[in-house]
């Protein structure tokens, strides 16, 4: 048998034992608090994911994360996440060393979290300083991530938001085929109804070239999120009519994305793709 075949086949036999493991055994609580002292900070820090991993409100994410940090000053992984939205580079540096110099005591199962994030912290601040970092460091910032959110959403599979970054990780590390029957997979019943897993599974789609599917689960998207002031499902058509390269509908889509929040970064990248496409087409012209 091909060695990376069985490679793959162990990985998703041990997913598919780890997710039976779940649904038999678990007892975590409702809602993990990631070391926030209070529900006021439980909530806004969900919010927080909730804006920005859903609905592609980076704006409103970044106010709900602040927010969960004033209702508990303690809360260090609320904390990192405010550095991780934050687009002021000497806040992001300060925030990175006032983490790095707490006294305050994590539960392991928050470091989890925290080291993923801290490394992410290094990533953006080295990007915001122009420092080129080792392809060691990011490679390790993978097999963190990877190894860290998987032990964490296997000892806590209703947490929508961290299982989505490792879905998101595992896209980086194996591609979007390997993503894509994660997520099928690991996702719950109700999270499969969660925007997020849906959009997400749209764009994995559109990255394997399935462009009907692809589009025809971004009008679900689209229908469930009924609302033209979310700009998630504009960045979702947008990307996956930069793919299809139908630049006129991508620059529409992107073009109302940016309109409802200029601070999406993804949106941003993807109109800085689009316009590279432009601009080397009308070159060529």
């Amino acid at each position: 048998m091909n060695i990376k075949y069985l490679s793959y086949l162990l990985f998703f036999i041990m997913l598919a034992s780890c997710q039976q493991k779940q649904n038999k055994t678990s007892t975590e609580p409702a809602v993990y608090t990631y070391g926030a002292k209070n529900d006021s900070a439980v909530f806004y820090f969900n919010k927080g994911w909730e804006h920005i991993l859903d609905y592609g409100q980076w704006t409103l994410s970044e106010k709900a994360f602040r927010k969960a940090v004033e209702f508990d000053s303690t809360f260090i992984v609320g904390k990192a996440l405010v550095g991780k939205n934050t687009t002021n580079l000497n806040e992001r540096i300060q925030i990175l060393n006032d983490i790095n110099n707490s006294q305050i005591k994590v539960s392991e199962d928050d470091q989890l979290i925290l080291e993923v994030t801290r490394i992410t912290l290094e990533l953006f601040n080295a990007r915001g300083k122009n420092v080129k970092l080792d392809e060691n460091f990011k490679s390790f910032f993978l097999t963190t991530a990877e190894k860290n959110y998987r032990t964490f959403i296997h000892k806590y599979p209703n947490e929508s938001y961290i299982k989505a970054e490792y879905i998101e990780v595992l896209n980086a590390i194996y591609g979007a085929k390997t993503a894509l029957d994660s997520l099928q997979i690991l996702t719950t019943p109700k999270q499969k109804k969660v925007p997020f897993f849906i959009s997400y599974a749209a764009t994995l789609e559109s990255d394997l070239g399935n462009f009907k599917k692809a589009l025809s689960i971004a009008d679900d998207f689209n229908n469930q999120i009924n609302d033209p002031g979310i700009p998630q499902p504009y960045v979702l058509y947008g990307s996956i009519y930069l793919k299809m390269d139908s630049l006129s509908l991508a620059t529409s889509n992107l073009d109302k994305a940016l309109q409802l929040d200029p601070n999406h970064i993804f949106a941003q990248r993807f109109k800085t793709q689009l316009l590279t496409k432009l601009n080397t087409i009308n070159t060529n012209d």
